[in-house]
């Protein structure tokens, strides 16, 4: 077998050992990428191509990763030529770790700087290991690297909605110092990854922290098939602290159930413990004077939103969040819940039609449920992106009512399992409203199909997808409006 490393799969053995030997022996068990991962690589790409337009009659290197030993002598003879001020996807190996930089740009004093693109808006530690081993593949191949730094997407960068700036699109941060500092045992980590891979069973190595951090690693469900599930395990305990979640571990305690009445536990958590050793909700709250304020004629308001990384509207900046899709749920007393929503089906700025039909569809009076201070927030950005009707806007904040705060300070059910998501509470309390006959289920899903749709030429395949994006936003509000129908009831005094 081929244990030539990558720079990922370094990053993959940095975190652990045996998502790396999975990654290598057993691909197949991995949980496949679903469509909000696909679009992550898609931007990724994207913001790549776009990045290497900073560097002017820079040469890319043509040979894909199927072809690495090409790609290699391809790499020397642009570099031994000297004249391209820039590489794109150079190659380079050096003690079998082949790694492509996404940038060699050649400084003027001579020597060259190393710079890698990240589609994100910010830097994060785990880029520099990243940096870390290509420098240690590039001067261990005898390239003079000088500088190195790790490009970013600039979120203080607005877009004038004419051409995009690319210089001031993207901000350099340099980490050659942070980068050199992880030099010295680099080459013992690889040499110990590939010796791990010469090894036909995989390690032996529990599930962990490393599970998560610093990515999800696809390899879990596998790596815990076959693991107890506790009926509720501490985990469910909302916001558990470190040292509290230490001495249970210290303990030897798992279970909710488990933990005694002499452990200190906050309010909250008590209710939890409760409500699970009881088997039943709680109400630990007043519903009725809670939902009181709410006023007829009901409404329940979700949006949909996507946050390209490339802002494409003037005004807007990288990952800005742009409102798509809504829908508005309004109850009628002894009537079927009326229902309207919008789905702007162009590739143009949603948001002055969006705001427009928004405000037909929710009145002048009258209540309007939610589920977490989202739609608030987008409320603002969209009064802010279109002024004119900001006031209008402003009054349709005024009458949001939130239903998360209801929820979490007045009744848990041990079905929660510690979380108060509106995926989580539904089930609990209104059961047999779910997401599971849906063609999309979640919101990342909903925004990396819609970005897809406005770039599909097949009419009917768009069609489709804004069909299943309308029955999703739909669902949302139903579930707002049968969960305010639940707690009603719940605040309802015994009979």
């Amino acid at each position: 077998m081929d244990s030539r490393l990558s720079k990922s799969s370094y990053q993959n053995g940095k975190q652990c050992h045996l998502r790396l030997w999975h990654h290598f022996h057993a691909r197949d068990l991995a949980t496949p990428d679903d469509d909000a991962k696909q679009l992550v690589f898609d931007t990724g790409h994207e913001v790549g191509e776009l990045a290497c337009k900073r560097y002017p009659g820079g040469y890319s290197i043509a040979h894909d990763h199927k072809h690495q030993q090409e790609a290699l002598e391809e790499t020397r003879r642009v570099v031994d030529a000297a004249t391209a001020p820039a590489l794109f996807e150079a190659a380079f190996e050096h003690e079998h770790v082949f790694v492509r930089a996404d940038v060699l740009e050649r400084l003027p004093e001579g020597g060259w700087r190393l710079v890698e693109v990240k589609s994100t808006a910010n830097l994060k530690d785990v880029f520099v290991p990243d940096v870390g081993v290509q420098l240690w593949v590039l001067r261990g191949a005898g390239l003079d690297v000088r500088e190195a730094g790790v490009l970013t997407l600039d979120r203080d960068y607005v877009y004038d909605g004419v051409q995009l700036d690319v210089n001031a699109l993207f901000k350099l941060h340099p980490v050659l110092d942070k980068a050199t500092l992880l030099l010295k045992d680099i080459g013992g980590e690889t040499r110990e990854m590939r010796a791990m891979l010469a090894q036909s069973e995989a390690p032996a190595i529990a599930a962990g922290k490393q599970c998560v951090k610093p990515y999800p690693c696809p390899y879990y469900a596998h790596c815990t098939r076959d693991l107890p599930r506790p009926a509720h395990g501490i985990g469910e305990l909302p916001s558990l602290s470190k040292t509290k979640r230490r001495k249970l571990d210290e303990a030897g305690i798992d279970e909710i159930k488990d933990i005694p009445d002499s452990f200190a536990l906050n309010h909250l958590h008590q209710i939890v413990r409760t409500a699970v050793l009881q088997g039943r909700i709680q109400i630990h709250g007043n519903l009725r004077e809670a939902l009181a304020a709410i006023k007829p004629p009901v409404r329940h308001l979700d949006f949909e939103t996507f946050a390209p990384a490339i802002p494409r509207f003037a005004g807007t900046r990288p990952y800005g969040t742009i409102p798509f899709l809504f829908s508005v749920h309004t109850e009628h007393d002894g009537q079927p819940p009326a229902h309207a929503d919008y789905l702007h089906e162009g590739d143009d700025d949603p948001r002055p039609m969006f705001a427009e039909r928004l405000l037909d569809a929710l009145g002048e009076e009258g209540a309007i449920c939610v589920y977490s201070p989202y739609e608030a927030r987008m409320l603002r950005e969209l009064a802010a992106a279109v002024p004119r009707r900001a006031k209008a806007l402003a009054g349709i904040e005024a009458r949001l009512f939130d239903l998360l705060p209801v929820v979490r300070n007045c009744c848990y059910h041990p079905d929660f399992r510690g979380s108060f998501s509106l995926k989580s509470v539904l089930p609990a309390l209104a059961p047999g409203l779910g997401y599971d006959d849906l063609a999309i289920a979640d919101g990342q899903m909903a925004a990396a199909l819609y970005q897809r749709a406005l770039a599909d030429d097949n009419l009917a395949e768009r069609q489709q997808t804004f069909a299943a994006l309308r029955a999703y936003c739909k669902r949302d509000t139903l579930a707002t409006l049968e969960l305010r129908r639940a707690l009603t009831a719940l605040a309802l005094p015994a009979v």
